[in-house]
């Protein structure tokens, strides 16, 4: 499989009180297409801010960042935001989507920001709902009228719906009951199917086990990773895996 993402001696400091505070410690990282990446490691060990540098919503303070084949890390914050909008989707725990505006509203504009062609944008939003089992009478309503499950699922079809080279995903059923989350993380696993490339930061292990591949973070560094195959509905086997991984790193 081709990389998407190569980033090389990564670092990522902050300066907490006059103090000195690194949160990503020289790190090495690739990311392959069509592979779902899973994020884990406990409070404090820099799952978010790594994605957030290997998004380009945060630059590192050393390293490089080559992300579809150019080095983010030289980008200007106007060049990093024009190509978020064009090669990256993101979905948080939050739902960040206008209130008064209807759900297909909400994912037009965002697909309008790229693609003017209104009429081509509309037919790929309503293939995506379809896709998150949205019905056409649910996407019409005000996002202050469904439900958080409803919401999220619209939330990833905007994520979605301008093609983007990696979906990023920051614990994204993590303000969601165990139903609801069911559902949000059946929908990543039909994008990943259809070839879309995923990266998900979580502390669950049920969100975990959608991943073909967990990355393990502890102290700003990774301190191991497991692979598995492409997620077909829960096994014992693939719990086991997961489990004995999880317990070999301190979790």
């Amino acid at each position: 499989m081709d990389k998407i993402i190569s980033a090389k001696n990564l670092v990522k400091s902050f300066d907490n009180g006059g103090i000195k505070q690194t949160i990503i410690k020289d790190l090495d990282i690739d990311i392959y297409e069509n592979d779902f990446t899973v994020i884990m490691g406990s409070s404090g060990a820099g799952k978010s801010t790594l994605m957030y540098c290997l998004s380009g919503m945060d630059l590192p303070t050393d390293g490089t960042v080559i992300f579809n084949g150019k080095d983010i890390t030289k980008m200007s914050s106007d060049e990093l935001a024009v190509f978020r909008r064009s090669n990256c989707g993101f979905v948080f725990q939050q739902v960040y989507m206008l209130d008064k505006m209807s759900l297909l509203d909400n994912v037009l504009t965002a697909g309008l920001l790229i693609n003017k062609n209104k009429k081509e944008i509309l037919k790929n939003a309503k293939e995506l709902f379809e896709k998150v089992n949205l019905s056409e009478h649910t996407i019409r309503k005000n996002v202050n009228k469904v439900s958080g499950g409803e919401a999220q699922r619209a939330g990833i079809v905007r994520a979605a719906i301008n093609s983007p080279i990696c979906l990023f995903a920051d614990e994204p059923t993590g303000a969601l009951n165990s139903e609801t989350g069911n559902a949000v993380l059946d929908v990543f696993t039909t994008l990943n199917n259809d070839g879309q490339s995923i990266i998900m930061v979580t502390h669950d292990k049920k969100s975990a086990l959608r991943g073909n591949r967990i990355i393990y973070l502890k102290d700003g560094k990774i301190f191991g990773e497991l692979k598995l195959d492409k997620y077909n509905g829960d096994s014992k086997e693939r719990n086991d895996k997961l489990n004995m991984f999880l317990e070999d790193m301190g979790w």
